[in-house]
This record gives C-alpha cells, structure tokens and sequence, in this order.
C-alpha cells in the first residue's frame, strides 16, 4: 500500500466528514451521521496487507478521537475509536475472505459491520472512563448511545455503497498487493498451457 495515497484520502475523509456532518444528521433519529472514515479503513482493510491494515484503522480511528469534535458535546478521549477501529479492522480482516472485494455492496455490509464492532469498544471504554472521570464525554447511557451508534453504522453502510463505487474507481493508485503468491500464478499459468 501506497501511505501517501492513504494519507491524501485520509485527510480528504477527515475533511468530508467534518464539512458534511450537519448536511447529512439525521436529527429525527439521535443525531445519526454517517461515518466517512469508516468506510475508507473498510476500503483499505478490504485490499492491505494485514499489518498495514490495522496500522491504517488505528491511524484513522486516533484522527476521529482527535477531531475538532465529532461528539455532540465537543470532548476529547484519545483511545476509544482508536482501539475500536482496530478492532473493527480485525473483524473486517476476518471476513474479507468470505465476500467479493470489489462489489459496493460488500464495502457496504462490511461498513456497518465494522462500524458496529468499533461502536462495541468505544461504548465499553466510555462507560469505564464514567466510573471514574469527571468529564465524561458521553453524556447520554451505554445502551442509548449503542443504539444511537448502530444508526450510525446503519447509515455508514447505506453511504458506503456509492462510496465504494468511487474508492473502486481508484484501486490502481493505492498499490495494494494481489495476495497470489508467485508460485500459484506460475501453476496456473502452466495448467493453461496443457
């Protein structure tokens, strides 16, 4: 994988999403807004090699805990979508074996998916940090902000989809590598020839 392609999407992403969130809440439904970034580690997690994979959610996850602020009451944790990213990442890398990479509707399903595991530890990590911080950043209790973050994935997959059509589209400047290894395409080559 290319790190400065990802470093230009990345911050493109960061961007959108930032620039896009009060265009595209949901208000009616617990200011649900799709997660832009998600759905590039999804991208990412689909194509990288395992390593830079992960690198690449927790890179992405510490951007969103760092962002001038995302949450609706403007506190800063560095940790939970960090680590909930990775974590995301690693249920993504489970999968990937079991879908057809290059469908939008794959970045998609595997979007909420992956929205939904991170949500899962950035819940737990704040509700400990409300046992014993002051300050803590969510305000409203575990089960309603689980169910206010599955909106979210439920959304980030819905976005993924046309999303996944663009982030396809640009598969040839990211790198990634084939996954075949040499010796399995020098087999197949000679099973062609007779």
């Amino acid at each position: 994988m290319r790190w400065p392609v990802f470093a230009f999407f990345a911050f493109v992403c960061v961007v959108a999403q930032l620039s896009l969130r009060n265009v595209l809440t949901l208000e009616s439904l617990g200011f649900v807004t799709p997660d832009i970034v998600a759905c590039l580690a999804v991208f990412v997690t689909l194509f990288a090699h395992r390593t830079s994979a992960l690198w690449a959610c927790w890179g992405l996850g510490l951007a969103m805990d760092l962002a001038p602020q995302l949450t609706r009451d403007g506190g800063h944790v560095i940790g939970p979508n960090a680590l909930g990213y990775v974590f995301g990442g690693y249920m993504v890398l489970q999968l990937r074996t079991m879908v057809f990479r290059r469908r939008a509707v794959t970045l998609g399903f595997l979007t909420f998916v992956f929205v939904l595991a991170a949500s899962v530890v950035a819940v737990a990590l704040l509700t400990v940090r409300g046992w014993y911080a002051a300050d803590n950043p969510m305000t409203s209790g575990a089960l309603v902000e689980f169910m206010r973050r599955s909106g979210i994935a439920l959304y980030s997959g819905i976005i993924a989809i046309p999303l996944g059509w663009l982030l396809g589209g640009t598969i040839r400047l990211w790198g990634f590598q084939s996954g075949m290894s040499r010796r399995t395409g020098s087999w197949a080559a000679m099973s062609d020839r007779g």
